[in-house]
């Protein structure tokens, strides 16, 4: 947390978390990651923004579900507006 309140860039406005295909059901059981992302944001405010690793139709349909699992017990309440999803693909290289 502490490192956290050292960014005092103009520019930092995005956290970005990166979500493999296979965790995206386990977001509405990460209470403890959102509960550290509020006190992180009471420090210096952020939009949160989930980079799914994945092209497939139904690994996205799972994080949005997830999303609004989440969404629905409040875990997101310390937001100033919803959280962003992007779809990207990391090349792996042997």
């Amino acid at each position: 947390m502490e490192l956290f309140s050292t960014i005092t860039s103009p520019a930092f406005s995005e956290l970005a978390i990166f979500i493999g295909a296979g965790m995206a059901i386990h977001l509405p059981q990460a209470v403890v990651l959102f509960k550290t992302l509020g006190k992180m944001n009471e420090v210096r405010s952020f939009k949160l923004v989930f980079l799914l690793d994945s092209s497939k139709e139904e690994v996205r349909q799972r994080l949005m579900g997830a999303l609004d699992l989440v969404t629905a017990k409040g875990l997101l309440d310390f937001l100033d507006s919803p959280p962003t999803t992007r779809w990207v693909q990391f090349h792996r290289y042997g």
